[in-house]
């Protein structure tokens, strides 16, 4: 998904009712107003990250690794649209849209 499909299906999508950052199982819990419960884990969602620097390296093919014991150290809303997630290899550049964490939580859902 693009950043300005990013940026317009944002508005469609309602904010999560609940986030739960569970650290000790690297995970992060989320619900959705219609009820969709879903579990993200810390590397799923590092992997995700559609920062431009993440999605540059992508596009090129570089590898990018992650340690797969990573963690997410402080979480915090991101105005009204979107989630940031501060990761424990000091990664914090990437927003998660509404509308494009809802997407990774129906993937694994």
């Amino acid at each position: 998904m693009t950043a300005e499909a990013l940026a317009q299906n944002s508005t469609a999508t309602e904010p999560p009712s609940q986030i739960r950052l569970r650290r000790k199982q690297k995970m992060v819990e989320i619900t959705w107003p219609d009820g969709l419960e879903s579990h993200l884990s810390c590397l799923t969602l590092r992997k995700s990250c559609a920062c431009s620097s993440c999605s540059n390296a992508r596009q090129k093919g570089a590898i990018s690794l992650i340690d797969a014991d990573i963690g997410i150290d402080n979480l915090n809303v991101h105005g009204v649209s979107a989630m940031q997630f501060h990761f424990s290899d000091g990664h914090n550049r990437g927003l998660y849209p509404w509308a494009y964490l809802r997407q990774l939580c129906e993937q694994v859902s």
